[in-house]
């Protein structure tokens, strides 16, 4: 019994000693275990942050860091470089992007636009144009043929270009082709005679006489007026300076012989010659005259106006004031305040510009 108590007793130390081996072996490789698992969690973490422990996490943000500024650094060159084809290709997507407008189609901004810019040249005065003239062109005397005329008229066409400064002065030239009539008919002078029996009589040679004048007119007159606040109207009064250059004229001429007597006796034998159809009077004769003017034929005219311009139809009456010309064969006009032949005319003006 004795025996067998310490065969146990010595199998008892023998299992503690063996325990107490075992337990220090367990402990020292526990470490290497947990290192391994450690890593094992790193991993997870990386792969899926929000299951990693904070540690871990707190550990990996700093390698992330790191990683993410190289990327960032690496990215920003990149994109500085690739900065042109970024921006076209931005812009070309924002184009295809962008919704199209339908064919044909304008939007209300557009149509606005289009109405107040179509309104503002609307109320624009338009400076170019082409002018009408009548006029009443009535020679106080024409060459040496001093008589006043009967009957003138004036017809041109001009170019024109106007220009205003202010309110209130404006300029407006005219370039162009006139056309002028006028008509004589008068006593040119009388004679007095008697026959071989002394009876008296009185010849007196009329004269009618016109003539077709073609000519260049340059006309330029200063305006002095006023605009109406909110439209293209002007109202004013001018003085013209013009100055004509006659180009071509021609001349028809009739002229007559009557013979007048308060002789009874001759009126007598007028009256037997008449019934015979053998009575030379009235003596008539008639010629035409052409020429073209030299270069040192001008005429120079001065006129007062008032008128009324609107932006595409304006209207201007003008009285013939004082002129002058160059050779005694050139003509010479009624001036304003003449008794009954007053020299005028009056443009028609159509803006086109």
């Amino acid at each position: 019994m004795g025996v067998f108590r310490n065969t146990m007793t010595t199998i008892q130390k023998l299992l503690t000693i063996t325990s107490l081996a075992a337990g220090v072996v367990f402990a020292q490789t526990q470490p290497a275990d947990s290192a391994s698992a450690a890593i094992d969690s790193s991993q997870a973490a990386v792969s899926n942050p929000e299951n990693a422990p904070a540690d871990s996490v707190a550990q990996n943000s700093t390698t992330t860091d790191t990683t993410a500024a190289a990327k960032n650094s690496a990215a920003t060159d990149s994109t500085v470089a690739a900065a042109p084809d970024s921006l076209s290709t931005d812009t070309t997507a924002a184009d295809s992007a962008a919704p199209k407008k339908p064919r044909n189609k304008i939007t209300y901004a557009e149509y606005q636009a289009k109405v107040k810019k179509s309104a503002k040249k609307r109320s624009k005065t338009l400076h170019h144009g082409l002018t009408l003239a009548d006029a009443s062109y009535n020679d106080k005397s024409y060459g040496h043929m001093h008589h006043d005329v009967d009957w003138g008229n004036g017809l041109g066409m001009y170019y024109f270009y106007r220009r205003y400064f202010g309110n209130y002065l404006g300029v407006q030239g005219r370039a162009g082709a006139l056309y002028r009539y006028s008509r004589w008919e008068f006593d040119y002078n009388s004679t007095d005679g008697k026959t071989d029996a002394g009876e008296k009589y009185t010849l007196v040679h009329n004269i009618d006489r016109k003539y077709h004048n073609f000519a260049l007119d340059m006309p330029l007159t200063g305006k002095f007026g006023y605009h109406i606040k909110g439209t293209t109207t002007y109202l004013y009064t001018g003085l013209t300076l013009g100055l004509t250059k006659p180009i071509y004229e021609m001349v028809d001429t009739e002229n007559r012989l009557y013979l007048y007597t308060k002789d009874k006796k001759l009126q007598k034998e007028l009256e037997l010659i008449e019934a015979e159809g053998k009575n030379p009077f009235p003596v008539y004769e008639s010629h035409q005259t052409k020429r073209f003017f030299y270069m040192d034929d001008w005429e120079f005219n001065s006129w007062i106006g008032l008128g009324i311009e609107s932006r595409l139809v304006s209207i201007e009456f003008q009285m013939f004031a004082i002129g002058g010309t160059s050779q005694n064969t050139n003509h010479r006009y009624n001036h304003i305040g003449h008794d009954s032949h007053p020299t005028w005319r009056v443009f028609l003006d159509f803006s086109i510009r």
